[in-house]
């Protein structure tokens, strides 16, 4: 064990002048925790003159890319695996206070999917930890030469030999670390990789608390290569302040009473989502065989009975490693009761956990299903792009793309056992897994049509969340031109406050591109605050009183979704930088192709893609040719100094 202080100094290559002292805002600890596992030398940054401009989570993490992951003489972006690649953990002002969900990480970093920016949530206790032990975000940079653990408590911070950790899954890692700690519960948050991040498989996932996942584009991968196991965070000691305490309580309750009792939100609150199952479905946007049907009814054993929420529930009777200051009524957990996994503890499946390990696959067995979700969490692997992949296998398979003699065994629809065994192929890229592990793009790639053409993933690198898109065009046109590989826009809440129509017609491409463009900002500024996005299905108005309360600022919901679109502006320009330009913004011929069956039949994406992205590209302000947002959208957003930038003298 080699113990560092948090205070030590700063390396010279890297050292910049100290802040000047500013009044601290409430809800901030006030600190940066910087981490160089090449140098093993952490230190304390103070950021208080940002603080407004950037909040915290997904503005601080875009603007440290930015800042900090170009490469030296300023062409081009360093590469995932570089080790002068930065690996963010960041919540916001909001974690730690009584609001629900507050328990916020987003993880920040050039990920290994697309290799280019990444920012995906998680939540959990992390966010709270690392406030209370006196830190806003911690900022890995260099490659440890063996593999180690980042230890926080307080003060004390400690890069400690981790060879003992190796090999060993999330849960496992966290059951080790509370043994080594004496801690156990809320008092210890660890967030590790398992065998798939050490194995460096692009679309591992950071996992913690037992459940909770950042789960997009490769974070994994990218902990993985710097050698860095986990991040183990002590409840901390210190003190939080709100500006108006009693602000915060209120606005706590106006979202606790939102979420109880408007429609459009009970449900969540009542079973997470679980709802999502049953209602997507009668969408035709559940994703079912890898897209070759829209229709439940043609997957064997299937009785959408049995996939209500009230009896999904029934299996998973105990409430289980919740987040923070929350209550929300999902992230149950619960022990298998019969079967080959009987005595098994799983944690209750989001809905995409549903999706990607069954019906994605043809599996129906809620068990079998529960207990698959519950190992990729394990492993360390996005169980999005474990489904697509493992979906995209049964299929091929099924038509002698891929043989019995390249994968080494049979592997058919539905079959849980044989997609467990996939699993671990992935995760320690053993025999074919090797090809599998690169992520469903490069695999298919790989392979060549027929094959390609039977896998769903956006061009970029990346894969869509756990639904059929080609019933949803809003969420696919946000995933493709989306500059972090995954949605940025997000589903749409309370879209007349922010001046959008209540409802659109859903297969009218300039409908839904304007709306995407129109809803822009919002979930960029939620990840910015330390909060959970099912927590924030309020009026936004809600939200930004609570960080007004917290922190003595006024915040507007214009200046919230204005902050939201510059942070989205310079997640652009870092994408630009890393080669992301326009003639990637498209889906896989699977992706986008027109569905057989289902309500959606027939409904052609493709055919109004060009249209869609001309209307996006005018309504946003950026230039369709190069990618780039215009001079006067970042000027009309402050960012007159990205313009000049982008721009240079034509700025």
């Amino acid at each position: 064990m080699t113990p560092v202080t948090a205070n030590a100094p700063k390396p010279s290559k890297t050292k910049k002048a100290p802040e000047p002292a500013v009044a601290l805002p409430g809800g901030y600890a006030g600190k940066l925790l910087r981490v160089d596992l090449t140098t093993r030398k952490c230190w304390a940054e103070p950021w208080g003159s940002r603080m407004r401009e950037l909040l915290g989570g997904a503005g601080l993490g875009a603007m440290l890319l930015y800042r900090e992951t170009a490469k030296r003489g300023g062409k081009g972006n360093v590469a995932w695996d570089d080790p002068d690649n930065r690996l963010v953990l960041a919540t916001g002002p909001l974690a730690g206070l009584p609001v629900w969900g507050t328990g916020g990480l987003t993880v920040c970093t050039i990920g290994a999917g697309t290799n280019g920016p990444t920012s995906t949530q998680a939540n959990g206790f992390f966010g709270t930890n690392l406030k209370y032990s006196g830190w806003d975000a911690i900022v890995v940079q260099g490659q440890a030469r063996d593999w180690v653990y980042l230890y926080i408590n307080d003060d004390t911070v400690e890069l400690r030999d981790a060879k003992f950790l190796v090999g060993k899954d999330t849960w496992e890692t966290q059951d080790a670390l509370c043994r080594v700690t004496g801690l156990a519960g809320h008092q210890l948050s660890v967030y590790s990789i398992g065998p798939a991040g050490e194995h460096l498989v692009r679309f591992a996932a950071i996992q913690g608390d037992y459940g909770h996942v950042a789960s997009k584009n490769g974070t994994g991968a990218v902990m993985g290569k710097k050698r860095l196991k986990a991040v183990a965070i002590v409840r901390g000691t210190k003190a939080l302040r709100a500006v108006d305490p009693r602000g915060v309580l209120q606005a706590a309750d106006d979202i606790a009473h939102d979420l109880r009792t408007d429609p459009s939100a009970r449900s969540l609150y009542e079973y997470g989502t679980l709802p999502g199952v049953g209602n997507l479905s009668k969408l035709g946007v559940l994703p079912i065989r890898n897209y070759t049907t829209n229709l439940t009814a043609n997957v064997p054993g299937a009785d959408m009975a049995d996939w209500e929420a009230p009896r999904l529930r029934a299996n998973f009777d105990h409430r289980g490693h919740q987040c923070n200051a929350c209550g929300m009524h999902h992230c149950h957990m619960s022990v298998i009761q019969k079967g080959a996994h009987k005595g098994r503890i799983v944690d209750e499946p989001e809905y995409e956990g549903w999706s990607g390990c069954g019906w994605q696959i043809g599996a129906v067995d809620r068990d079998g299903i529960a207990w698959l979700a519950t190992e990729c969490d394990r492993a360390c692997v996005d169980v999005n792009e474990f489904g697509w992949i493992t979906g995209w296998v049964m299929e091929c398979m099924e038509k002698g793309y891929i043989t019995r003699a390249q994968l080494g065994f049979d592997l058919t629809w539905g079959d849980i056992p044989g997609a467990g065994r996939l699993l671990r192929m992935i995760s320690r890229r053993e025999g074919f897994g090797a090809v599998l592990a690169e992520g469903v793009k490069r695999a298919a790639e790989q392979l060549g049509s027929p094959a390609k053409d039977c896998a769903v993933y956006i061009v970029k690198g990346a894969t869509p969340r756990g639904h059929d898109h080609r019933g949803r065009w809003d969420e696919m046109l946000d995933t493709c031109t989306s500059s972090t590989a995954t949605m940025e826009t997000g589903n749409p809440v309370h879209p007349t406050e922010v001046g959008q129509p209540a409802r659109i017609n859903i297969f009218d491409g300039v409908q839904v591109a304007k709306n995407v463009a129109g809803l822009a900002g919002r979930r960029s500024f939620e990840d910015s605050l330390g909060i959970c996005i099912f927590t924030t299905r309020t009026r936004l108005e809600n939200v930004c009183r609570a960080l007004g309360a917290a922190t003595g600022w006024t915040f507007t919901v214009d200046e919230a979704i204005r902050f939201g679109r510059r942070t989205a502006a310079i997640n652009r320009a870092t994408a630009l930088r890393c080669g992301h330009a326009g003639a990637l913004e498209y889906p896989s011929v699977r992706y986008g192709s027109t569905p057989v069956d289902g309500p959606a039949k027939g409904q052609a994406v493709r055919d109004q893609w060009e249209t869609m992205l001309d209307t996006w590209y005018a309504e946003v302000g950026y230039d369709r040719k190069t990618g780039k947002p215009w001079p006067k959208t970042l000027k009309a957003l402050g960012l007159d100094w990205l313009a000049r930038d982008l721009w240079g003298k034509k700025a």
